[in-house]
């Protein structure tokens, strides 16, 4: 029965992510699969830590591991507060986090979220770096961190799968929303 019962905490942990203690890659598929077989409109947000690389090498892993910890809690708080009971955000590992809404109101959220972040990244800098609004990176300036968002929804288009989904999202990060 021991060895049975840490086999199954085994199998589960391995679908929350250890630093953000959020659902990571198979969760994140099936609430995909769940999201298309939904009639209701939903969007998706795809979201990006910008210089979070640059940000761990300067400051080390356990500082970086702390703004995955801070970046879930926010990222909760902004859901629970704007979006609806069925909503989900999860962890697709490194810099990359996910979120569905189930709200006709995604735009407020995502302008919730990334002032959030922007303004509450800060206390992860040291005070020269808040104050002169980047880090020195050997003898390079790194801009601090930043939360690039890119939405999708069904409202606008149909989705023939979840690949179309997370790729298109992807892409609207990357063109700044």
């Amino acid at each position: 029965l021991r060895v049975k019962n840490q086999i199954e905490r085994a199998e589960r942990d391995n679908y929350i992510d250890p630093n953000s203690k959020l659902p990571s890659s198979s969760l994140i598929e099936e609430k995909l699969r769940e999201m298309m077989r939904v009639e209701k409109v939903w969007t998706y947000l795809d979201m990006k830590i910008q210089n979070y690389e640059q940000f761990k090498e300067v400051y080390g892993f356990v500082a970086g591991n702390e703004v995955l910890r801070f970046i879930a809690l926010i990222m909760g708080e902004v859901v629970d507060a704007h979006g609806t009971p069925n909503d989900f955000v999860g962890h697709a590992g490194n810099d990359n986090f996910v979120a569905v809404t189930y709200t006709d109101k995604a735009d407020a959220l995502v302008k919730k979220l990334t002032e959030r972040f922007a303004e509450e990244v800060q206390q992860h800098y040291s005070f020269i770096d808040r104050e002169r609004g980047f880090m020195m990176k050997d003898t390079e300036k790194v801009p601090l961190m930043t939360l690039a968002v890119g939405t999708v929804s069904n409202s606008t288009r149909q989705f023939a799968d979840i690949r179309e989904i997370t790729e298109l999202a992807a892409e609207s990060r990357r063109k700044g929303g």
